[in-house]
């Protein structure tokens, strides 16, 4: 089995280095970014692969690479992919050119929606994919089409093909009067994994929603504070993973107790916040989660804040003490005086993807290869967001000249720099 939680320059390596024909790699599971257009060649490499995963499948502006010739992947029965804004047409090639053996597809996705065409689907399944047992999807989008209405597009997934194999799907609206866009999704037997809260129950916007099995669900979205606050029969027991995408006036001990009747929070590995945050109540929020071993931020911003008396606070101290963080990925880090923060915060990382002002950059190396920064040990690797096409150059220079490192790996790629030690 390979896995890799290290985005696409691992996979990109993997692709260029010939040793897999000798050893075929039967599982491969990608915990990250990895471009789509590399997708084809990837799958080309592995003749013996069994079970595919990439947690994260996107666009990817770099130059256009050529094609290997698809091969027949005789032993290819699962797959699971989350597509970032993957036009279907684009997907649907794919899984014309390898998929004809797969049995079980999982699929999340977004936009695109020929998606919940469900005639195209069915064409594609009786031709490319036979052997289909589990058709699993997950889409969030809206219909654009005039003549239609989203309920209009995705009934017609209750014609006889999808009724005779027993696959079933239902919905959810994202806000009141929003009946024209949506999450659509398949339903028991196979159990959906995640559930997004919105600012009112999906009883009270449309009554063609379906019941569920929490105990199934482990991923959890937030999308509405009101809900949360007047939620009293909803609970998520095996939850793992926690995604906040709406405004939380504060993070205190009664929104921690109001939360905690929702999901178990120190159950939680995986925390994300997409709206901005202040730094004191993230902390907060670290300190209710003690056994995270993955933080995803939009932003840290740490403007008119004594940073002295944030580091000397107690709770600062505790989460400091105690958090098993290992994966951060932070959007926008802004200057070196907050990754210094958060690093110090969180002296576990072993990976760290961020963006800072590029006048720091330099800097910012320095700090965190410094074999004198004990709170950096751990640190293996590191990814630096929107780097100019000069900077791989200047930093290998700066990393040999002061000998921050001897044994190493760069790549850059996409605009995003990876270092690897």
């Amino acid at each position: 089995m390979y896995s890799t939680s290290a985005t696409e320059f691992f996979c990109e390596t993997f692709i260029s280095n010939q040793e897999f024909f000798i050893n075929p790699i039967q599982y491969f599971i990608i915990n990250g970014d990895f471009p789509f257009n590399s997708l084809n060649n990837l799958l080309s490499c592995l003749p013996q692969l069994h079970y595919l995963s990439i947690d994260s499948l996107v666009n990817c502006h770099d130059t256009e690479r050529e094609e290997l010739s698809p091969i027949e992947l005789k032993y290819f029965k699962h797959v699971s992919l989350k597509l970032n804004y993957i036009d279907f047409d684009r997907l649907k090639k794919i899984i014309k050119n390898f998929f004809h053996h797969v049995q079980i597809l999982r699929l999340t996705t977004c936009s695109d929606e020929e998606y919940l065409n469900a005639k195209q689907w069915e064409d594609l399944i009786l031709s490319s994919m036979p052997y289909l047992r589990i058709f699993d999807i997950n889409h969030k989008g809206s219909i654009q089409n005039n003549n239609l209405t989203y309920h209009d597009v995705i009934n017609r997934f209750n014609l006889p093909f999808w009724l005779e194999k027993e696959w079933y799907f239902a919905h959810q609206h994202d806000w009141p009067h929003s009946l024209n866009s949506g999450i659509f999704y398949s339903t028991n037997p196979y159990r959906r994994k995640d559930y997004t809260i919105f600012s009112k129950s999906d009883q009270q916007i449309c009554s063609c929603t379906e019941e569920m099995n929490l105990n199934s669900v482990k991923h959890v979205c937030i999308r509405g504070e009101k809900y949360i606050t007047n939620n009293r029969e909803n609970y998520f027991p095996n939850v793992t993973q926690l995604t906040i995408k709406c405004y939380i006036k504060t993070f205190d001990e009664s929104f921690k107790m109001t939360l905690n009747h929702m999901i178990p929070l120190t159950q939680l590995t995986t925390l994300v916040i997409e709206l901005y945050s202040s730094f004191e109540d993230i902390v907060k929020l670290l300190s209710f989660t003690p056994y995270l071993y993955t933080l995803k931020l939009r932003s840290l911003s740490l403007n008119e804040i004594n940073l002295n008396l944030i580091t000397q606070s107690e709770i600062f101290q505790y989460v400091s003490n105690t958090n098993k963080i290992k994966n951060l990925d932070v959007d926008d880090c802004h200057s070196l005086d907050n990754v210094q923060l958060i690093v110090n915060l969180l002296p576990q990382l072993e990976y760290l993807k961020t963006r800072v002002n590029r006048k720091e950059i330099k800097e910012l190396i320095r700090f965190l290869l410094s074999k004198s920064n004990m709170k950096t040990r751990h640190l293996f690797l590191l990814c630096i967001s929107d780097v100019p096409m000069s900077y791989p150059k200047e930093l290998k220079t700066l990393i040999k000249l002061e000998n921050l490192l001897h044994d190493y790996c760069m790549k850059y790629l996409n605009r995003d720099l990876y270092i690897w030690w």
